[in-house]
């Protein structure tokens, strides 16, 4: 006689906070959030719950604190193929490397291989890291966003045109309104002459990450005071340091250019004059960060014709000011 079979039943995950037998904050705060980032982007899809609860601005937050608290120092390395023809194709995969300084091993892994674009990435200036993502900036004006833990990999949408092959670009976190901004400066103009060349002050446009809007477009910014100049800028939380170029006029009415430093807040898109560093002007060239908490705003400038490194401290309550 021919038994029934039974259907092997699928077990169903329990909604979180609906009769689930783990409270949802030992759940969010005990369990989950001390996970390694792979198992976390797999059990997004074992149910609706956890989908959100693990998408979540607040636990992403909980999740990098965590991981920045108990996590050895890091690097990421992102190795660049040199194209003398800017416009070109300079290589057709982004590679990036992680490295631990504190590991055994002082070999570098392979945590991501992407080919962002069908024919691949043009050249590209210095990359730049915060909080686990990382920005690659090209000098077409091709702007691209990762994430090597997730294998996430998006190209951010054009912004106004720059005329000049050699746009700069910012990236940092916002700490007033919990989100990751994007800034870059362009120049829309610039007339030849004789002797120099004469180019507009520039403008900025400021994109933002993680606000929860579904498209991603480029804000104007008030434009800078000064001409900013073609380097890489110090990204801290909550704000944006540039090298710009102030013109005064000298004993002989012609113009002198000296360096500038711009502060950009990213909580009102705004600049600020901060103040120079007690050595040379042409030190700008040798800022550094520094591994410093969150809670303090430092950058370091090392100078060239003396045997020091000055320390701006930003504080929210007092002025800015460099301590040797």
């Amino acid at each position: 006689m021919n038994q029934p079979i039974s259907k092997r039943r699928r077990p169903v995950a329990p909604e979180v906070g609906d009769g689930s037998m783990i409270p949802d904050e030992v759940l969010l705060l005990e369990i989950l959030v001390r996970l390694p980032v792979k198992p976390l982007v797999r059990f997004k899809s074992v149910c609706k719950a956890w989908c959100a609860t693990i998408a979540s601005a607040h636990f992403a937050r909980l999740h990098l604190e965590l991981a920045r608290a108990t996590s050895s120092s890091s690097m990421v390395l992102v190795p660049r193929k040199w194209q003398p023809e800017p416009t070109k194709l300079a290589s057709r995969f982004v590679h990036i490397y992680g490295f631990q300084p504190a590991a055994q091993s002082k070999v570098a892994k392979l945590i991501l291989r992407n080919e962002p674009r069908p024919n691949g990435i043009p050249r590209f200036s210095i990359p730049m890291h915060c909080d686990g993502l990382v920005l690659i900036p090209s000098v077409t004006g091709h702007i691209f966003v990762c994430n090597p833990a997730t294998k996430e990999f998006v190209e951010l949408p054009r912004g106004t045109r720059n005329v000049l092959l050699d746009q700069r670009v910012a990236f940092g976190f916002d700490p007033c309104s919990g989100t990751y901004k994007v800034a870059r400066h362009f120049l829309r103009s610039y007339s030849e002459g004789q002797i120099y060349t004469e180019y507009d002050v520039g403008h900025d446009e400021v994109l933002t990450l993680g606000d929860g809007r579904e498209r991603l477009e480029w804000k104007a910014a008030i434009d800078p005071p000064y001409p900013i100049k073609g380097r890489t800028p110090v990204c801290l939380p909550g704000f944006f340091y540039w090298s710009a170029v102030q013109s005064v006029a000298d004993a002989d009415h012609g113009k002198l250019a000296t360096d500038v430093i711009l502060r950009f807040s990213m909580r009102d898109d705004t600049f600020t004059v901060h103040p120079n560093p007690p050595c040379r002007s042409c030190l700008l060239r040798c800022r550094v960060n520094l591994p410093i908490p969150r809670s303090v705003r430092v950058f370091a400038c090392a100078s060239a014709d003396q045997d020091a490194v000055f320390l701006s401290v930003d504080a929210r309550v007092q002025p800015p000011r460099w301590i040797s």
